[in-house]
């Protein structure tokens, strides 16, 4: 059994203390009420521009060899469920940390999101190196540093000064928290080339991971299946079916009826085929534990199990499968597949030229590569969005005449050659061509 959910566990009495560890924490960083205030009143604008953080920061994850390999099937494939858990278990902590509550719960839940990445976590045979995490408390820390800026120097430049601040000390406390699980470093760095990653994809996982942690769902049709009969299933018995790909276990358990996806949140194990221990059911991987009548994960209630609705007709255990509608899309008179009055829909990597002002960037895709597009005095040109040194968001950089300047470390190219015209990028970037089409540009 995993023992961050067993109270009696060595591990568990490890954390006991979490709370004053943060509590000194964030008295040495001068983290104070007025600062978990000023989180309080961003918190908006965090959740806005959560998904596309948590996009970016996977599309990083997975260019890198050496971290790339924590997502990766045994035949060498992305395991895409599982790293839409760990988008997921992002976007969660993110957002209760945006919560701006942080008391006993928060500190030991920080505490135990530590021990995780070590071989003290869960599963034994995990190790993300410490500077992974500080990496990822960096690149966090710096996209919503990024996020105030661009919604409030404008508007309220107020609260965009409190607002960083207080994120700043608190990151500190985070991974503070974070790195205390530690003892030493294990694994030698390597300096492998960087590897394609269809970005796109990579973002709309992100936004799918995102929403299902705010509970929200797409448009849903539901299939209504019969499972078994009920008398197949006794008190205290279970039964795994598979319906359209999906592995569900139905429970019968103290008179109640409950349908929840077979996969472990955490790596996605056979977690309905485990013991059922006074209405806890417990993962046979690595000891994640969960309400069944909820599916909530015991150690964090907001996270939890795909659950399915279950009702009995003529002695029939039946289930309400989702089947997600795609919704065409809406113009702004409220038609339906055009967007625009007599426009036809544009492909993913075409652009209205009204739409890109010169001096303006703007992104689309080409064969799922992010591609920023530049007007220069009329004349469009063509780049990668990702800065050479580091994958930096160009779309979202400075445009001064034909030079694009990178938003994270300056890396600066000419937009119509993709030459490097200052370090520390030193690889050119790749150009493509744009092509006219009347009031429509595409890039090819």
């Amino acid at each position: 059994m995993d023992a961050a959910m067993n109270p009696d566990s060595s591990e568990a009495r490890a954390g006991e203390d979490a709370w004053r560890y943060f509590k000194y924490m964030a008295e040495f960083v001068g983290f104070e009420p007025a600062d978990s205030a000023a989180i309080r009143e961003s918190a908006l604008i965090i959740e806005k521009h959560l998904p596309d953080i948590i996009g970016h920061f996977y599309t990083n994850l997975l260019q890198y060899p050496p971290t790339r390999k924590f997502f990766l099937k045994p035949d060498g494939s992305v395991d895409d469920h599982y790293l839409q858990l760990r988008m997921y278990h992002q976007a969660n902590f993110w957002r209760r940390t945006a919560g701006g509550i942080y008391d006993e719960d928060y500190a030991r839940y920080v505490d135990y999101v530590g021990r995780a990445h070590t071989c003290r976590g869960a599963d034994p045979n995990i190790y993300i190196a410490e500077r992974y995490v500080i990496g990822m408390v960096g690149f966090i820390q710096h996209a919503i540093t990024k996020a105030l800026m661009t919604e409030l120097k404008e508007f309220d430049p107020d609260l965009e000064s409190r607002a960083i601040k207080a994120w700043n000390k608190l990151c500190m406390v985070i991974l503070e928290m974070l790195a205390r699980a530690y003892g030493h470093e294990r694994e030698a760095e390597t300096f492998d080339d960087l590897l394609a990653v269809n970005a796109q994809e990579i973002m709309e996982m992100s936004i799918d991971s995102y929403e299902k942690s705010l509970g929200i769902r797409r448009l849903y049709a539901y299939n209504d299946v019969a499972v078994a009969r009920a008398d197949e299933i006794p008190e205290g018995e279970r039964k795994i079916v598979q319906i359209d790909g999906l592995s569900i276990g139905v429970f019968h358990h103290q008179d109640g009826w409950y349908a929840l996806r077979n996969s472990c949140l955490h790596r996605g194990g056979p977690v309905a085929t485990g013991d059922l221990v006074d209405g806890k059911l417990i993962c046979p991987w690595h000891g994640y534990t969960f309400e069944v009548k909820s599916g909530s994960l015991v150690t964090d209630s907001s996270a939890k199990l795909e659950m399915y609705p279950v009702s009995l007709v003529e002695g029939e255990v039946r289930l309400r499968i989702p089947v997600l509608v795609q919704i065409p899309p809406v113009d702004e008179t409220g038609e339906v597949g055009t967007t625009g009055e007599g426009e036809a829909q544009l492909r993913e990597n075409e652009f209205f030229t009204r739409d890109l002002p010169s001096g303006q960037v703007k992104l689309v895709q080409v064969a799922g590569q992010r591609v920023a597009v530049y007007n220069l005095d009329g004349v469009f040109y063509a780049t990668q969005e990702e800065c050479t040194h580091a994958g930096g968001p160009l779309s979202e950089g400075d445009l001064e005449g034909k030079i694009i300047t990178c938003p994270w470390h300056d890396s600066c190219f000419d937009v119509m050659d993709g030459s490097v015209v200052c370090r520390p990028a030193v690889k050119p970037l790749k150009t493509y061509q744009v092509v006219l089409d009347g009031e429509i540009g595409r890039v090819v």
